[in-house]
């Protein structure tokens, strides 16, 4: 069992390098081995935000960014195999603009790991379109989620709108930087928890 650090740099090196095989090997080593939590929270978040900060001060490269996180999109899309059927549903968006959906992607597999019927959205998803969609499927909860404050500030009467209608929770770095403004519960940035937080939801929602 390897440790934390040297799984991350594991996976940093396959990833920089092209390595799909060897990224793929290492994920499903973690996954098997320390569970879909620690997978998300402990492996594949903490690398790709490595990975867009090395970008940022250019020491990684577009293609080499581009690929990582279509890699591990598809990695995890892939789990949410099968999926939920006739449980409550939660809705998982970005709001307009906002382009970072990997941790809500994150998100969306923990919650269908605990038994949700999931809808992700993803990224730049047009809030007002979202609504009029809520008043007809009546999901049991939505999830905007941004990395961008502004983002998040933007969608305000949108927000709004969708809290008045379901239960709405916050999430993302913007959350937790402008959620105090908004309609909604805001969520840890820590997809881990978030979902944690969620659980409690899920009682709630079957028993109403």
């Amino acid at each position: 069992m390897s440790s934390p650090t040297a799984a991350r740099a594991g996976l940093f090196a396959a990833l920089v390098t092209f390595d799909e095989a060897g990224a793929v090997r290492l994920l499903d080593h973690h996954r098997e081995q320390e569970g879909l939590g620690s997978l998300v929270g402990e492996l594949v978040l903490p690398v790709m935000r490595q990975i867009g900060e090395g970008w940022e001060r250019g020491e990684v490269s577009v293609a080499q960014e581009h690929l990582s996180t279509q890699l591990v999109r598809s990695y995890l899309d892939a789990l949410r195999r099968p999926p939920v059927t006739g449980g409550h549903q939660v809705w998982l968006a970005c709001p307009p603009r906002e382009l970072h959906d990997l941790p809500l992607l994150a998100l969306a597999l923990l919650l269908w790991d605990q038994g949700w019927e999931i809808r992700f959205f993803g990224a730049n998803t047009p809030l007002h379109d979202l609504l009029r969609a809520v008043r007809i499927s009546r999901p049991e909860l939505v999830v905007i989620s941004a990395d961008d404050p502004r983002r998040m500030r933007a969608a305000a009467v949108p927000l709004d709108l969708i809290a008045a209608e379901t239960t709405l929770v916050l999430g993302g770095r913007a959350a937790e930087a402008v959620g105090h403004e908004l309609a909604g519960r805001v969520l840890p940035p820590d997809v881990v928890l978030a979902a944690e937080e969620l659980r409690e939801a899920l009682p709630a929602a079957r028993a109403s």
